[in-house]
């Protein structure tokens, strides 16, 4: 005689970046499983593969996690969470410094709790994801949100600067370019073609795109707190 099976409940979640519904249960213990090992090894690369493998288990309806944007993978996994181990965790938060002095690190720890189903993800208005760098010429780029696979795909992170890390984000985020007549897919273009195209930018082409970046939506809370030390 075969064991019993136990019902999952499952839940439905609205995907921040298309606004599609998604049906998923929450994890189980094999699930857990995955998570933990993975938070033992320190590793943030191990961490991000855990997680879209817990979503695509527990993704009842088709989910291409490979190509959700960061902001959707985190709001996923947040709702994930909230609704497998519990939706409200309990945080102990100490203001930087003491009242009185800003060399004396404050003692004084503030219990608070926060539930997991109010952090949403947030949209700027000014956010745009065709931005044109150059007004007579009609040049722009159309831009696709970062996924976990760049975040997978850098190598040794840590020894890259800022400078690189951004402009390879901006290449690895390009859709298409285009000028007043024509549009130039990202596939037809080898990877050195837009490393070009991005490092012949001036400087203020270049920031009109950091803005995408700046702008695009993220995942926050505000915890409004008042320390009693």
């Amino acid at each position: 005689m075969s064991l019993p099976k136990i019902n999952t409940p499952i839940f439905e979640l609205i995907l921040p970046s298309t606004e599609k519904p998604i049906k998923y249960r929450p994890f189980l213990v094999k699930e857990q499983k995955i998570l933990l090992i993975a938070m033992e090894s320190g590793d943030e690369k191990s961490m991000m593969t855990a997680i879209k493998q817990i979503i695509n288990n527990c993704a009842v309806d088709p989910v291409d996690v490979d190509k959700l944007p960061v902001f959707d993978l985190e709001y996923f996994f947040i709702r994930l969470r909230a609704k497998s181990i519990g939706e409200t965790i309990d945080l102990n938060l100490r203001h930087p410094n003491n009242v009185n002095s800003k060399d004396e690190i404050c003692e004084h720890v503030t219990k608070a709790t926060l539930n997991l189903l109010d952090v949403e993800v947030h949209k700027s208005i000014a956010h745009e994801d065709k931005i044109v760098i150059d007004e007579e010429t009609k040049i722009g780029i159309k831009f696709k949100y970062p996924t976990s696979e760049f975040a997978l795909s850098i190598e040794n992170p840590e020894e890259l600067n800022q400078l690189d890390l951004a402009t390879d984000a901006i290449i690895n985020s390009i859709d298409f370019i285009f000028d007043a007549d024509n549009v130039y897919k990202r596939e037809d273009h080898t990877k050195q073609e837009l490393v070009d195209f991005v490092e012949n930018l001036s400087q203020p082409q270049y920031e009109k795109l950091s803005v995408f970046f700046e702008t695009m939506p993220k995942l926050k809370h505000e915890v409004t707190w008042k320390c009693a030390g």
